[in-house]
């Protein structure tokens, strides 16, 4: 199936419901798994999946003033499904970063909808094939000492291109969630790549549990 993220944005207004999860950041171009549970997220699902299927995920720090993140990821769903006991399962799609502008007033709904700016990221690389095939084999050697876990087989790489690829390691890498909100609110497709790579560089013992790769979606999606 192929996603069209500008055919699908035709007709979008500016405003979107915004989906805010503690110390998580999703990235444009990729997918992932959510068990809705809350009452006003479920509510929110409801009440998108009857119109445009789009909403926001935003990060949200955790301090003593939960504080949301203006930068987040515009998101459509492509897969859902109610359980019994109303909560739903669902698959969303990243399709561009955002900034939030200004939360909406007077609501009447128990979650925060917003109006929002498209942010287009500029995706130019120099040495592109070069830096593709080292954030390649530096990820499949960080996660083949996990193999039982995760079989780095299911990455078909060519069928990845190099911004899909480095969203997708930005989401799946043991990062503090800070860290990967600072390389979400970078612009820049080739800044975002140098820095992982950096990371993958460097000599951290990664102990982090990667269970959490299953609930990527099988990257067939093809994307424009």
């Amino acid at each position: 199936m192929i996603y069209d993220s500008d055919k699908i944005l035709e007709d979008f207004d500016g405003t979107l419901p915004i989906f805010s999860i503690s110390n998580f950041v999703m990235f444009p171009r990729t997918s992932y798994n959510f068990n809705i549970f809350e009452p006003q997220y479920k509510d929110m699902i409801e009440d998108v999946l009857k119109s445009n299927k789009l909403f926001s995920i935003n990060n949200k720090i955790k301090i003593k003033d939960s504080k949301i993140c203006n930068t987040g990821t515009l998101c459509q769903i492509v897969e859902s499904k109610k359980i019994e006991n109303g909560n739903y399962e669902i698959i969303a799609s990243g399709l561009k970063k955002i900034k939030i502008i200004d939360f909406l007033k007077n609501q009447n709904t128990d979650y925060n909808s917003a109006t929002v700016k498209i942010i287009d990221e500029n995706d130019m690389i120099i040495d592109e094939e070069l830096k593709r095939k080292k954030l390649i084999n530096k990820f499949l050697t960080l996660v083949s000492s996990d193999q039982e876990k995760l079989n780095p087989s299911v990455i078909d790489a060519s069928m990845i291109s190099t911004e899909t690829l480095t969203n997708l390691a930005s989401l799946i890498l043991p990062l503090e969630s800070d860290d990967k909100q600072k390389l979400l609110e970078l612009n820049d497709i080739q800044l975002r790549l140098e820095v992982l790579c950096q990371f993958l560089d460097s000599e951290l013992k990664v102990e982090s549990d990667l269970d959490n790769f299953n609930q990527i979606i099988p990257t067939n999606i093809k994307w424009n």
